[in-house]
């Protein structure tokens, strides 16, 4: 059953919407003004509120910021109850993120009507949340377990063989297995540290910290990549020096990522390009690739465990690559644009601040 929260000083209007609402088949609770509204609301989450603009001590707009601070109440439908002469409060309200508004006095179906059409919405919302819950989960045990079952199966077979040679391959392999697992681990564990920083609105005090990035510096991060699958003779470079406000790690990852990303999905034995310089005042690094290329509706669905290629899940691992490049730049002001066209090339561009 749904639940209705109303915040309304007026207690007759506040009585009669509680008793409708109840008739009408939903869950209805109050408070008389934003305050003890607020304290109601972070315990028992409704699924949509009802909020009075002009109330004394704390205005409907002043209610919602505050609810807006928090992510567990910031995506509660919010519909203002309004008079005609508050025009600039609910223009206030409405750029503070209200769903909708009635003005008073309002009729029952237009009530009722508001209320049904929010909790769609919200309900088409949350259904959209849970794919996505279920998407991670299959990627999630479909990328820890391949590995985890060669580790395990390569292990039960050296138990079970005297061949030296056969057991040295079988070694190499589950420790293949082992640096791919971890480095999964690695990528999931950094991608939810990184959306913690973002969430808690934290600038991480290393970001601050100015560093000087060199080709050499290029040559490092490429001395990390497997060189049996991805040859670092493939990467061509083009580095403009650059002092940049991120910690070495971030700078790697950044590097690694495109580079890898551009390496998989180019054309066989074809090389990328990695190219840095300067221009208006920020800092663009770019990695092309001559591959299978994106289309426009991958290029706008990239996020965390969503690749381009859907139907190939175990192709290139958790997807979280591009994701987490995205959260790095977005900790320092940057941005990542990627230009593609199918069968043909991919760009991504990163472009970070100077100053």
């Amino acid at each position: 059953m749904n639940r209705i929260f109303i915040i309304e000083d007026d207690e007759k209007l506040r009585i009669n919407i509680c008793r409708l609402l109840k008739s009408e088949g939903y869950e209805a609770d109050f408070a008389e003004n934003g305050k003890i509204g607020i304290e109601k609301i972070r315990k028992i989450f409704p699924h949509l509120i009802i909020c009075d603009i002009m109330m004394p001590g704390m205005s409907g707009s002043e209610v919602l910021e505050e609810l807006m601070k928090d992510p567990e109440t910031a995506t509660i439908p919010f519909i203002f109850l309004t008079a005609k002469v508050e025009q600039a409060d609910l223009r206030k309200g409405m750029k503070a993120g209200a769903d909708d508004y009635l003005f008073k006095p309002f009729n029952i179906e237009d009530l009722l009507e508001a209320i049904k059409t929010r909790l769609k919405k919200k309900n088409i919302n949350d259904q959209k949340i849970e794919e996505i819950k279920e998407h991670i989960l299959a990627k999630i045990q479909h990328e820890l377990r391949t590995p985890l079952v060669s580790i395990l199966g390569f292990s039960q077979l050296i138990e079970e063989n005297e061949n030296i040679e056969q057991i040295k391959d079988m070694v190499r392999k589950i420790n293949y297995s082992g640096k791919t697992l971890h480095k999964k681990i690695e990528k999931f564990l950094l991608y939810n540290y990184l959306v913690l920083i973002g969430r808690n609105n934290y600038k991480n005090t290393h970001l601050t910290i100015q560093h000087l990035y060199t080709e050499e510096t290029i040559f490092y991060c490429l001395s990390k990549l497997n060189q049996e699958l991805i040859p670092k003779e493939r990467v061509k470079i083009n580095f403009e020096p650059v002092t940049l406000p991120l910690q070495d790690e971030m700078f790697e990852t950044i590097i690694l990522e495109l580079i890898e990303n551009g390496l998989k999905y180019s054309v066989k034995h074809q090389s990328v390009m990695l190219s840095g310089y300067r221009m208006n005042g920020h800092y663009k690094i770019c990695v092309t690739d001559t591959g299978k290329g994106m289309s426009s509706r991958d290029i706008s669905s990239i996020s965390a465990f969503n690749k381009f290629c859907e139907d190939k899940i175990s192709e290139s691992g958790l997807g979280l690559g591009l994701a987490i490049v995205q959260k790095i730049v977005d900790l320092v002001g940057g941005k990542i644009e990627i230009k593609s066209e199918l069968n043909k090339f991919t760009s991504c561009e990163v472009t970070i601040p100077l100053n």
